[in-house]
């Protein structure tokens, strides 16, 4: 309820722009003091939604889409003479200087492989692509990806390195209903380049995530946008969303038709090591580059056909952001974690690839 809550007052924050960003408030019944601040810049606020998906604090109203919340006032940095505090000015790296450009851009919603998913809702996860094979006369959804800008699209390298020889040649935006399986103008954008990382060895598990340049700049919409990427350290129990197109029983290939999304929790890669051990295509074991994320309960996974689709972190900003691409298991549906790419260990590639200049 509260999500839905959030979401309907994303929706109409046009109309309810405060001007109180800066001023004194108290946050909560707990905390006396606290001061009126984007959402973005609370980092108290941040974390709580991380581990919980909701804070605690009052809202003190809306600054076009964002949220002013009070902030507790933790006594740090120095007030300037209009009674705000100013932080140190730091110089941000190329992929969060996009990350600013998309918040401009789009209205965030926030809100299972996917055994025992739910369906997504029509623009909730407006950065999900599907890889489409032309494998004769017409096209199959094999994998998945995210879109990180407006002609990139970060998926695995094993879903262009396929078995039978054929790379995906198209992907499928906006969409949460994959549809027919031929060309569609309105949705379709033809692959023209595929990018490796140059670390990646042929036969392991490791770096397995691929680049794929579209023929041209998708169009933005509420429900077609890139996600900003995740670079930070993850909280112990954030809960991390899947997405994907997949097969949706453990016993029969049934795969649906409709975007589905579940959420995992993630683990630390010493608990994750003692479920996959080193072996010829794994000769380092679950490495730091790679995530660990399961369902407790045993019932929420990945699975075939949701390769190369996100795993993603809701921020405190309202919209998602990509920290994993899926990569492998064993099983499905299983207590097993499945095991994700780590972006955040690519970053340096991913920024020369797609933001060269």
């Amino acid at each position: 309820m509260w999500l839905k809550t959030f979401i309907i007052f994303n929706l109409i924050s046009h109309s309810i722009i405060a001007e109180d960003v800066g001023e004194i408030c108290r946050p909560n019944n707990d905390i006396p003091e606290g001061i009126c601040k984007l959402i973005s810049e609370c980092p108290e606020a941040i974390s709580q939604i991380r581990e919980n998906r909701l804070h605690s604090f009052e809202r003190c109203g809306f600054n076009y889409r964002e949220e002013i919340v009070c902030c507790p006032d933790t006594g740090s940095g120095t007030n300037d003479r209009f009674g705000q505090t100013e932080t140190p000015t730091i110089t941000k790296r190329i992929h969060e200087r996009e990350c600013e450009k998309i918040k401009e851009d789009s209205i965030g919603k926030v809100g299972l492989y996917i055994i025992n998913g739910e369906e997504a809702q029509e623009g909730e996860f407006p950065y999900m692509v599907a890889l489409g094979y032309d494998r004769g006369n017409e096209y199959e959804f094999d994998c998945g990806g995210s879109l990180i800008s407006k002609n990139f699209v970060l998926s695995a390298a094993h879903c262009v390195v396929t078995l039978e020889d054929t790379p995906p040649s198209i992907v499928r935006a906006g969409v949460i209903n994959i549809g027919g399986n031929t060309w569609n103008g309105e949705t379709d954008y033809r692959i023209v380049e595929i990018i490796m990382p140059p670390n990646r060895t042929s036969g392991e598990k490791y770096h397995d995530l691929v680049l794929l340049k579209l023929d041209r700049d998708i169009k933005i919409t509420d429900n077609l946008y890139p996600l900003c990427i995740e670079t930070g350290d993850l909280a112990p129990r954030a809960p991390l969303t899947i997405t994907g197109w997949g097969k949706i029983s453990t016993d029969r290939s049934i795969r649906s038709n409709i975007l589905l999304k579940a959420n995992l929790i993630p683990l630390p890669v010493h608990e994750c090591r003692k479920f996959y051990p080193i072996r010829k295509n794994l000769p380092r074991g679950i490495s730091d580059e790679q995530i660990c994320a399961a369902d407790p309960e045993g019932l929420r996974d990945t699975c075939q056909g949701d390769s190369g689709g996100p795993l993603a972190l809701a921020s405190g900003d309202n919209l998602y952001r990509l920290v994993g691409v899926t990569s492998f298991g064993r099983g499905c549906g299983a207590t097993i974690p499945g095991v994700y790419t780590r972006i955040a260990s690519y970053i340096d590639w991913i920024e020369s690839v797609v933001w060269p200049n």
